[in-house]
């Protein structure tokens, strides 16, 4: 009996407890910045996060001229230090950046290099996805910050924005919700493995 609340304690604690590292990334983030650039604190809703040249719908295999475009009133700039980063994420489709020194491809998105937070505007292009019909999410966390080399003082938000193929009539909080809910049981599922490993470890070294 005993055993068995211990599991049950550390299933709850897998699932309940978020893993966070408490590091700043000047060089760029990976995987971690989808959950948000949380050593810097909330997120702030005087920081604005836009992706701007975005179509309504997009024409298959289209080149669209894009900037990633980060700005808060109450955050100066520092010409000579770190101004802003970004984490963007891409469910379809074909990401370039218009200077390969400023973005890098870390995990499965792209990011600012060191070189890179040094500004709050970055321009690339996206080709669109082949299929007409499809959906494409775009998540971009963007970071306003001081440049003073601290935690403090800076701030982030996030903008998820669906674009729909031009022969995609279906709305789009049809799309989303389907979409989410991919990503929901994908991540549950994942997580269950994980538990699921964790627990037959602890049987068989018991």
């Amino acid at each position: 009996m005993p055993r068995l609340i211990t599991v049950i304690l550390l299933f709850a604690v897998l699932i309940l407890v978020p893993i966070h590292e408490v590091n700043g990334f000047p060089n760029g983030v990976g995987d971690i910045g989808e959950q948000g650039c949380l050593c810097h604190g909330a997120e702030n809703d005087l920081t604005s996060v836009q992706i701007a040249g975005l179509p309504d719908k997009f024409e298959s295999n289209t080149t669209y001229f894009l900037q990633l475009i980060v700005d808060n009133p109450q955050i100066d700039v520092n010409a000579s230090s770190a101004q802003g980063g970004f984490r963007l994420v891409v469910s379809s489709g074909t990401i370039s950046f218009n200077d390969t020194n400023t973005s890098q491809i870390i995990g499965d998105g792209w990011t600012h290099t060191e070189l890179g937070n040094q500004q709050r505007i970055w321009n690339l292009t996206w080709q669109s996805p082949s299929d007409n019909t499809s959906l494409s999410a775009l998540t971009l966390f963007g970071n306003a910050v001081n440049g003073n080399g601290e935690f403090t003082g800076d701030g982030w938000n996030k903008i998820k924005i669906y674009v729909l193929g031009v022969e995609n009539y279906n709305t789009i909080d049809e799309l989303k919700n389907n979409h989410e809910l991919d990503l929901f049981d994908k991540t549950m599922l994942g997580l269950g493995l994980l538990v699921l490993f964790y627990i037959l470890v602890k049987i068989v070294k018991d």
